[in-house]
């Protein structure tokens, strides 16, 4: 995803960066796509597997529904078939009873002690014989009150007396000879029909298949409409998760209650499943879009500081080019001006004092004319370390034992803390170099007297030099100048002193690090790698040497100090 970086746009300005942020978009912006997409296509799969799940669940409603209302319909035939042919092996029962009760009281006319016990043995409730004016006979007694039999007595009917639960049938005798009237219970008869009933049917399907309730309801309305297709909806509360089903049934209304708890933990795990896989996604394109990015911010910066590095060589090269030619156009007419006046310092007797301070003087300005040119040469030229293995712990101390002079004859205490004495792969010349410049710098900025922390240590895979000392007074936005070529304060310096040891350290792979961590006090960081690559050769090592005079002031940790 990542792209080749593009060319410095001719319309940048100096200083912009030659790849700007807005050129990594398109690589973490195509990868957030890639898992943006990625995304949609998870949501679409869960959301299809839900509508799945809800989809066969529904199905499994929808089919116990209609096989419910099915039993119900073939219960309701099989109920109104049963009771037609019960109520016919009733009517026939009845009526022949009633026939034969007629020729037997015919024959010889039954007595109501005799009407009970015959009514007893055939397993009738009673039997009444009404006679032609109006009298009756009836065994058991009271079994029927007369008002109910009015109406009959002219007709052959068979009825179903429901608020007495007698089954009657009344027969005409021959000749309005009076009428026969026989009853039987319907107390077993009813409950065989509970049996073989609806309600008996509703009570029995719950708890099968997942049925929790089954009821007919009357609709709300006079016209409800019919219901065709059952109407689903899921209750889904803490204690009962339900889905309940309607559909018109007649003129009532079947309503059927599934258990829904399956169901509801199947999408519950699809939900917290997606949300899992969403937030691994979300997270994944998080972390490979800023991997992505990181890349290429890390790529693209490579890519820069070669360019810096390359381009600063360049510059290099062309001031090495042009500093050597001006050197040597500039050195020679020098050394003439200098032979000259060393020829009148010698040979001029006749020049008075006057004359010869003023020669004295411009041997001076020449001098350091030349020390100027000097440092020019060894800053323009190239920086290539022949690498050994150099104990930088003695090159301090040499350093420091040089400028021990100068920096007592100025009140100047030196704290010197080694907390590493092992080697540094570096060059012995550079490294001398460097911290003479240091201590030089350190030394010439306390005139009147101060203090000088050194500290040697070790960090990871890297020697840290530290050097911090009291008298700078530059502001902060000189402070960002101090490593650049030709930035001084003093009256007689270079400005190239502190260039140079920066070009120093980073010829040897390291880095500088310029603080001021409180106000009048400058610390400076050298970091040399311990195993720097070169190709450089084996050398003696300059080793330790118990001799050498001890230039070290010990005290109080100066960390606190030059912090």
């Amino acid at each position: 995803m990542m792209g080749l970086p593009g060319k410095k746009n001719g319309s940048e300005k100096k200083g912009d960066a030659p790849y700007p942020f807005y050129r990594l978009k398109p690589g973490w912006r195509g990868n957030l796509a890639i898992f943006g997409l990625l995304g949609m296509l998870i949501i679409t799969y869960f959301y299809w597997q839900i509508r799945l799940a809800e989809k066969t669940f529904t199905d499994h409603v929808n089919e116990h529904a209609r096989m419910v209302a099915g039993l119900i319909q073939l219960n309701a035939k099989g109920a109104v078939a049963s009771q037609n042919v019960v109520e016919e092996i009733i009517s026939t029962f009845l009526g022949n009873s009633a026939r034969f009760i007629d020729y037997l009281d015919a024959v010889a006319p039954f007595s109501e002690m005799e009407l009970t016990a015959f009514a007893s043995e055939t397993g009738l409730s009673g039997i009444r014989i009404l006679e032609k004016g109006g009298e009756y006979r009836e065994g058991p007694s009271q079994w029927l009150s007369l008002d109910k039999h009015r109406g009959m007595a002219d007709n052959p009917r068979f009825s179903h007396l429901t608020k007495k639960s007698l089954y009657c049938y009344s027969l005409p005798r021959p000749e309005n000879m009076g009428t026969v009237l026989v009853g039987l219970t319907d107390v077993r008869i009813e409950a065989f029909q509970r049996q073989i009933g609806l309600l008996h049917l509703l009570e029995m399907l719950p708890g099968t298949g997942g049925i929790r309730y089954i009821r007919m309801e009357k609709p709300a309305s006079p016209s409800p409409g019919s219901i065709t297709e059952p109407i689903i909806r899921i209750y889904a509360k803490k204690a009962d998760k339900i889905a309940e089903a309607r559909l018109s049934l007649g003129d009532d209304i079947l309503v059927i209650g599934m258990d829904a708890k399956q169901f509801l933990i199947r999408v519950d795990q699809l939900w917290k499943e997606f949300i899992v896989f969403s937030t691994i996604l979300i997270l994944s394109g998080v972390f490979f879009s800023w991997l992505l990015l990181r890349n290429q911010r890390a790529y693209l910066n490579e890519v820069q500081n070669f360019e810096r590095r390359l381009a600063k060589e360049t510059e290099d090269a062309s001031l090495g080019r042009a500093s050597a030619s001006i050197t040597h156009e500039i050195r020679n007419p020098l050394n003439a001006i200098s032979m000259g006046l060393q020829r009148l310092q010698l040979e001029g007797d006749e020049l008075n004092e006057e004359h010869r301070e003023l020669v004295a003087n411009l041997l001076k300005a020449v001098k350091r004319t030349d020390g100027i040119i000097s440092g020019l040469r060894r800053f323009a030229g190239p920086v290539k370390p022949l690498l050994t293995r150099v104990y930088p712990d003695s090159v301090i101390r040499h350093i420091l034992l040089l400028y021990k002079e100068e920096y007592s004859k100025r009140g100047i205490t030196v704290e010197y803390r080694p907390d590493y004495t092992g080697t540094v792969s570096a060059d012995l010349a550079l490294l001398e170099e460097a911290m003479e410049n240091l201590i030089k710098n350190a030394i010439e900025a306390q005139p009147d007297g101060g203090d000088i922390f050194l500290g040697l240590s070790r960090k990871e895979n890297a020697i840290v030099i530290s050097i911090a000392n009291n008298g700078f007074s530059l502001s902060e936005d000189d402070t960002k100048k101090i490593l650049q070529p030709y930035f001084t304060t003093k009256t007689r310096g270079s400005g190239l002193g502190l260039a140079i040891v920066s070009r120093i350290i980073r010829g040897h792979g390291g880095h500088l690090k310029i603080q001021v961590k409180k106000p009048g006090r400058l610390k400076i960081d050298l970091s040399i790698p311990v195993n720097a690559h070169g190709s450089g050769v084996e050398l003696n090592l300059l080793k330790p040497s118990s001799v050498l005079p001890q230039p070290i002031i010990t005290g109080e940790d100066h960390e606190n100090t030059c912090s």
